[in-house]
């Protein structure tokens, strides 16, 4: 029994300082393992974020090399020669006052030109067009537009407008002598005057500074398949020189084939079709064409259509006799004061956002499709004080929704036929919306309207109404010498500030009285306006009313807070992030490119994943070391 007893004690001695001591060599194992485990998860954490610290600065400084628009051309020799000569127009391009079209581009901008009673296009085959009813729309089967083609060789052509002078370019050019060689060109530009409305005018420039000779056919198609019409050829002297031409005249069918118009044409014609350019030689030609038409009418009266030949003759010849610079800066004149007024609006990287290059060329072909007859030299004195009595006093325009917001009016242009279409749907809502008298008054008029129509802006009851709601104001817009009066100009803008709450600005540009501005309700005093910027806030009415009122009748403006009855009358809220967002990159995120944001949410998942399935892991290992080593402790 003693004996016994010993020996448990001995066990005992031996076996239990054993177990504890096997313990803490694995309790010791677990910990560096862990620790192990846990330097090899910062470690990959660093890794993670070095990634990422990298992949923001690609995003961040590279993105820019993705989305950046280039007006350039591939560098082969003859887009090389090419753009040098559109280099010229790189600075208008910019500024949304030039539009480049070339090969493979998705939206084009057609090289039209019109003046409100004719309308052609240099790179269309549809020819002449004449008025009918609101547009230039009814076509004549003359084809006044004179092509040219290098021969023998390969040229590379690109086509521009110029919507800010009223001209279209064709650009043809061509590399004879190898790489960075002097370049051959062909320039052609096409315009319909403006102060002289019957007159169409192209003008070929074509330069040859290399050692070679160039070759230049021209095609001058003029009357085609015009139904019972008669041509005739005649020659004229001019400055010395022998000018030949010919006179087309016949009737036109409108659509309903009822009436008719009876259209007179008098075009300049080339000596010959093909010309040789001799080495470091220039040489510049001119083609003019001078169209008139009566009215419709079911039957022809022969003195009409007679007198309209006799003057159609007599224009040309007088036309010949002005300088080709002198004939263009007429023009280009006329086009640079349709342009004193205006419109911007900040750019938005929204998906189908409405922005400068498409607002600027839908002006260009809508004025280009209504007379201005201020400018017309054949219209009296009379007649332009009437003109512009409408102009300065206007009335009751605009009375309908911001034309911003209308899709339809906004559409992409591709010919003649949308365009005719698009510059019917304007005057036919500037019309209907209480423009009427303004859209008569010719170019100006219209333009002037145009821009009331955008900002909805009223003219009427003494005073200018800015009628655009709170919510639609999340984009900067500026308005331009808006007409006020016999000689007072306004500027009104709307800018989003870094809180997101848009802010009024008004200036006067110039005035022959004082002006008064209150914001929305006219609760607070009228501030005279000056030709200093003045802020109001952007505040939100209810009922809704306009949020800027301006006039020359104090009075009338301190009398306005009784008659508008509002329930209340507070600051407009801010923007949500998510809208100024969207415009100003494209999608609701911040700065940074979608596929960034994509990127960091990728890596976000993948981290968490290896996280957790490391904790798993060392869960598992862990629970099945323990299991066995009980086991062997048990054995």
């Amino acid at each position: 029994m003693h004996h016994g007893l010993s020996l448990l004690r001995r066990i005992f001695r031996v076996r239990i300082p054993c177990l504890f001591n096997s313990r803490q060599m694995w309790l010791k194992v677990q910990t560096q393992s862990l620790f192990t485990r846990l330097n090899s998860l910062n470690r990959s954490r660093k890794v993670i974020l070095a990634l990422l610290v990298v992949c923001i600065f690609l995003y961040y400084f590279l993105s820019s090399w993705f989305t950046t628009e280039k007006h350039t051309i591939a560098p082969d020799n003859l887009a090389f020669c090419l753009q040098e000569k559109v280099e010229r127009f790189s600075n208008s391009i910019d500024r949304y006052d030039v539009f480049l079209n070339q090969d493979n581009q998705e939206k084009t901008f057609p090289p039209y030109v019109g003046n409100g009673k004719l309308a052609a296009s240099l790179d269309s085959d549809s020819g002449l067009f004449i008025r009918l009813n609101r547009a230039l729309s009814l076509p004549v089967k003359y084809y006044p537009v004179v092509s040219t083609k290098i021969i023998n060789s390969k040229a590379r052509e690109a086509s521009l407008l110029n919507v800010r002078e009223g001209i279209a370019y064709n650009l043809k050019t061509v590399q004879t002598e190898g790489w960075r060689s002097k370049c051959n060109y062909v320039e052609s530009r096409l315009y319909a005057h403006r102060s002289r409305p019957s007159v169409l005018v192209q003008d070929i420039r074509i330069s040859n500074p290399s050692k070679r000779p160039l070759f230049i056919e021209f095609e001058q198609t003029g009357e085609f398949n015009w139904k019972n019409s008669k041509t005739s050829p005649k020659t004229e002297t001019v400055r010395g020189q022998p000018v030949k031409y010919e006179v087309s005249e016949g009737e036109v069918d409108l659509p309903d084939n009822k009436y008719h118009v009876y259209a007179v044409v008098a075009s300049v014609r080339l000596q010959k079709n093909t010309f040789t350019i001799k080495p470091g030689e220039t040489k510049q030609y001119q083609v003019l064409t001078v169209v008139n038409y009566t009215k419709p009418y079911e039957k022809k009266q022969e003195k009409v259509t007679s007198a309209i030949s006799a003057g159609v003759v007599k224009e040309l010849i007088n036309v010949m006799n002005i300088g080709t610079s002198d004939l263009q800066d007429e023009h280009v004149k006329v086009w640079s004061k349709l342009w004193e007024s205006g419109f911007g609006i900040s750019h938005s990287k929204a998906v189908g956002a409405l922005n400068a290059d498409k607002i600027n060329t839908t002006i260009y072909y809508v004025l280009s499709n209504v007379p201005a007859p201020l400018h017309d030299l054949t219209v009296t004195s009379t007649e332009r004080t009437k003109i512009q009595q409408v102009l300065h006093y206007p009335d009751r325009c605009y009375n309908g929704h911001s034309t911003l917001l209308a899709n339809t009016l906004w559409v992409d242009v591709t010919d003649e036929d949308d365009i005719a279409r698009v510059s019917t749907t304007w005057m036919i809502t500037l019309e209907k919306m209480g423009c009427d008298f303004m859209v008569r008054s010719g170019a100006e008029g219209v333009l002037q309207a145009m821009l009331l129509s955008m900002g909805s802006l009223r003219f009427g009851d003494s005073h200018l109404e800015f009628k655009m709601e709170p919510k639609d104001l999340h984009r900067d817009l500026f308005f331009h010498r808006i007409n006020y009066g016999n000689n007072s100009h306004l500027n009104i803008s709307v800018i989003v500030g870094d809180d997101n709450k848009a802010s009024i600005y008004v200036a006067l540009d110039r005035n022959d009285r004082p002006y008064y501005a209150c914001d929305a309700g006219c609760i607070d005093p009228p501030m005279q306006l000056s030709r200093k910027v003045q802020q109001f806030p952007v505040k939100l009415t209810e009922p809704l009313t306009a949020i800027l009122y301006i006039t020359a009748d104090r009075v009338h403006m301190e009398e306005l807070k009784h008659v508008l009855h509002l329930q209340s009358i507070k600051e407009a809220p801010p923007h949500e992030h998510h809208v100024i967002a969207l415009h100003k990159h494209g999608h609701h995120f911040g700065g940074l490119p979608l596929i960034f944001w994509i990127s960091v949410a990728f890596l976000v998942v993948v981290f968490h994943l290896f996280l957790v399935k490391l904790i798993i892991n060392e869960y598992c290992q862990g629970q099945e070391r323990y299991t066995g080593r009980r086991k062997g402790y048990n054995v």
